[in-house]
């Protein structure tokens, strides 16, 4: 009996390391993830007829390299690219495809390498989601409510930021401080080089605080010395931002700020939310106002109210329904309502 006991244990024993093995095996492995979403969109404007939008197609790869580099890529299919080559190059006399038709958009959205030292101090390299808010951080369509996002998130604050990034967290008693200050090459510029030497530079701090079952508040700045989306003007935005959670109810809400010189920039939201079982209902005002000597940019003030509804059918497919009624200060402008219905589907584990 001790003789097959011993043999057990032995077995025991390189059975667990066959399992440790496969496990460090597993986590080195590149993960693949993402997300998708077809919607059927339905406006009230003459000129815009009822159609469906193949909107996105995201994949994520993630990698662990040990416990302390990661590295993190989103590239974005939007609208289903099609992309087409016929007939032969004429530039500098070189043969070869040319692209004849093309629709949609592909876009490296992010790609980082991030070395996490300790949860108060880690650095970040690469193309990263600017640190702004929130809508900008949780924009993922399996994680907001509705396939609309606010007018002004990505107009006052950049989308993107290609450079370098330090952040963290800091415990004070109950109290937790998340922290990001950024530096980059700006709007405006690939992922290449920059078109001048000034370097565009964030932060944003947010406390979560012991109150409710989660209470945010926090702040963003970003500054360009030289914004070369605008013919090398200077460029500041600012921000505030919140989140309050109380059982199944949830309101957010986001104020941001930009200015190039004389030309100015404003918008907000604030968006209020409650769970039901498989259920998230809710609603949304938000306004954005830009007065820019621009015409692709001049708008004037922009009032959206909007309505949702969202069924999880599980942890990863979400439905959707939202209606949006936009209205336009501006008396000769018409205002006109539109309606959305998607399903998307996280591609995750």
């Amino acid at each position: 009996l001790e003789e097959r006991i011993k043999y057990l244990e032995e077995n025991y024993q390189e059975a667990m390391a066959g399992l440790d093995d496969l496990n460090g095996f597993n986590e080195r492995q590149m993960k693949l993830s993402g997300y998708a979403d077809v919607e059927y969109h339905s406006s009230g404007k003459t000129d815009t007829p009822s159609y469906f939008r193949l909107h996105h197609m995201s994949v994520f790869f993630e990698k662990d390299f040990g416990d302390d580099w990661r590295f993190f890529s989103e590239i974005e299919y939007e609208d289903a690219p099609k992309f087409e080559g016929a007939g032969e190059a004429q530039t500098g006399g070189a043969s070869g495809e040319i692209v004849e038709d093309a629709k949609g958009k592909i876009f490296l959205e992010s790609i980082t390498l991030t070395y996490q030292w300790k949860p108060e101090a880690n650095i970040r390299f690469g193309r990263m989601f600017t640190p702004a808010g929130i809508w900008s951080i949780d924009h993922y369509p399996p994680f907001v409510p509705t396939q609309e996002r606010p007018q002004h998130i990505r107009k006052i604050f950049p989308q993107v930021v290609d450079g370098m990034q330090a952040f963290g967290t800091l415990t004070m008693g109950r109290t937790f401080a998340n922290y990001d200050v950024y530096m980059g090459n700006g709007t405006g510029n690939t992922g290449k080089n920059d078109k001048n030497d000034a370097k565009a530079t964030g932060a944003k701090l947010s406390f979560i605080l012991p109150m409710l079952d989660h209470l945010e508040i926090g702040a963003s700045i970003y500054s360009d010395p030289e914004d070369s989306a605008k013919n090398d003007e200077s460029y500041s935005a600012n921000g505030f931002h919140g989140k309050l959670k109380y059982k199944d109810t949830t309101l957010q809400f986001e104020h941001a700020s930009g200015s190039w010189d004389d030309d100015e920039l404003k918008g907000y939201y604030a968006q209020l939310g409650y769970d039901w079982n498989k259920y998230t209902i809710g609603v949304r005002h938000d306004y954005y106002d830009s007065d820019v000597d621009d015409s692709t940019l001049d708008k004037s003030g922009i009032t959206q109210n909007s309505i949702f509804i969202n069924y999880h059918v599980n942890s990863s497919i979400t439905l959707k329904a939202e209606y949006h009624k936009v209205d336009h200060e501006d008396t000769a402008t018409r205002d006109y309502g539109k309606s959305v219905l998607s399903v998307v589907g996280y591609l995750g584990n």
